[in-house]
């Protein structure tokens, strides 16, 4: 079995070429273990993104992805009139990913402001089933995600996530837990066993306090060391993701950036170090 690990949503812009291993030395130091890409060839820098992964994968680190989610690219018609064109859209990022067995796939739920939301559920399910089916190298973990009330949102509650991961029925499918969002769909509490245990990825960032979410761990927001414990003893062994975007951070400059990075992969890395008990938040 594997021992968790802790992630960081990484990019080119953080660093790339020769200055990679000078970026993610200090952090792998703290602790840091894997790495997790977003597929999107929309991204100015998607050149770089291949060989970005290559060499942290030459450094020993483990990769993991994120689904395309971003427009265009959209599962909602997938189980319909949609999936001739959905898989043409998605089979080149999913492709490269496929690149690096084995690795966890984090995927969005169908949304639209107009499809039903049996219609985007049924679509939901269908996409899983394709992946498992076209890439035995991946392993797709569905993500909760936030209710906005101008959108139909497949994933926004836990038990239709559960649902839907029970409704596929591989155990190559999972949960990705994302605890930022939980927190933001205002979820403190601790979810069941049953839901636990199918938790095999996990993506955590604090929220500052005008509600703007994917910042390291600086408000203390999130009870992670509530969340990571209970997972540990429902024998979690997956990547949790710091999922931070970097460009909310450049006001900070380089230095004080660098220290909130080692600050919070040091704390999850100390959440994830024995599964007992914790304080409550």
């Amino acid at each position: 079995m594997r021992k968790p690990e802790v992630g960081f949503s990484m990019h080119p812009r953080w660093a790339f070429a020769q200055a990679l291993l000078g970026f993610l030395g200090p952090l792998r130091e703290a602790g840091l273990r894997a790495l997790e890409f977003e597929l999107w060839d929309r991204d100015p820098d998607w050149p770089r993104f291949l060989p970005l992964m290559e060499n942290c994968q030459r450094l020993g680190f483990r990769l993991c992805f994120h689904a395309p989610y971003r427009p265009p690219y959209s599962i909602a018609g997938f189980a319909g009139e949609r999936r001739a064109e959905i898989e043409a859209a998605y089979a080149p990022m999913l492709d490269v990913a496929a690149r690096f067995p084995p690795a966890s796939l984090v995927v969005h739920g169908a949304w639209s402001e107009t499809r039903p939301h049996d219609a985007l559920r049924a679509d939901t399910v269908a996409f899983l089933r394709w992946v498992l089916e076209r890439y035995p190298g991946l392993m797709p973990a569905l993500e909760n995600v936030v209710p906005d009330p101008r959108r139909i949102k497949i994933g926004t509650t836990r038990v239709e996530v559960l649902e839907i991961v029970e409704e596929v029925g591989n155990q190559r499918l999972g949960i990705c837990w994302d605890m930022g969002h939980d927190v933001k769909a205002g979820r403190l509490d601790t979810p069941p066993a049953a839901w636990l245990s199918r938790v095999v990825h996990v993506h955590l960032h604090d929220i500052d306090g005008r509600g703007v979410d994917h910042y390291p761990l600086l408000y203390g927001q999130v009870p992670y060391p509530v969340w990571l414990p209970a997972l540990l003893r429902s024998g979690f062994d997956g990547i949790v993701t710091l999922e931070i975007k970097g460009n909310q951070l450049a006001h900070l400059g380089v230095e004080r950036i660098t220290r909130v990075l080692l600050h919070s992969i040091t704390e999850v890395a100390r959440s994830l170090e024995t599964p007992t008990e914790a304080a409550c938040f």
